[in-house]
């Protein structure tokens, strides 16, 4: 279980979970979000149109094809989340979906959607990680606990209230000046997260999005 405590304001727009499990050569991605999620997605993120339904082991899996036929996207309906995954390309056949979706044991509860590849797969959890998005300052990704010391620099970071804090600028950036350049690094206990702060709303202001990163507290509970 991990516990994110942010200030009160801003919102938070949108959650979601990211894993990936891979084996020898093979490896896939999934996406965790709540109801409407595949909705959302295919409106907002890649225009997409409904063209096939199917049932796997009880659960409806929704498949829609971008307009160009350059992405697929495949999501198990549960009764509380859905389970996302994106293809490059049309939408692959039906028995190449009920055979991905049947490899994983889903257990859909109010308080989370669990997913894990079935034993006799031999697939692992090669990643995982949660993203938010907190209205207009940007996002928080979280990896999990066996994917998070990686994400750790070696020397030692500023304070902030509950942790450390590093950052680096971004990937392309070849002379950072301003906090939309880098990306910042977070430290706790018992996690750590990376933050890339949004640079499309101009009325928040560089001290406030400072504030923001200081007051998050984040911690992972293992049981």
């Amino acid at each position: 279980m991990v516990n994110v405590e942010l200030a009160e304001l801003p919102r938070v727009t949108s959650v979601a979970a990211h894993v990936r499990f891979a084996s020898g050569a093979y490896g896939r991605g999934f996406q965790i979000g709540p109801r409407g999620y595949h909705d959302f997605a295919c409106t907002y993120m890649v225009a997409a149109n409904p063209v096939d339904r199917l049932l796997v082991h009880g659960r409806e899996v929704v498949v829609s094809e971008s307009l160009d036929k350059h992405t697929s996207v495949a999501t198990l309906i549960g009764d509380y989340h859905e389970l996302m995954t994106v293809f490059g390309g049309p939408a692959p056949r039906r028995e190449r979906l009920v055979e991905l979706f049947a490899t994983l044991e889903i257990a859909d509860q109010v308080r989370g959607m669990v997913v894990r590849p079935r034993r006799e797969t031999l697939l692992g959890t090669m990643s995982e990680h949660i993203a938010l998005f907190a209205e207009g300052l940007g996002s928080v990704s979280i990896p999990g606990p066996a994917h998070a010391a990686g994400l750790q620099p070696r020397h030692q970071g500023a304070r902030t209230m509950f942790g450390e804090v590093w950052r680096s600028p971004l990937p392309g950036v070849t002379s950072a000046a301003q906090l939309t350049d880098y990306t910042y690094i977070l430290g706790f206990p018992s996690a750590m997260a990376e933050v890339v702060f949004a640079d499309a709303d101009d009325a928040v202001s560089d001290a406030d999005k400072l504030a923001w990163l200081e007051q998050i507290n984040i911690s992972w509970t293992v049981g």
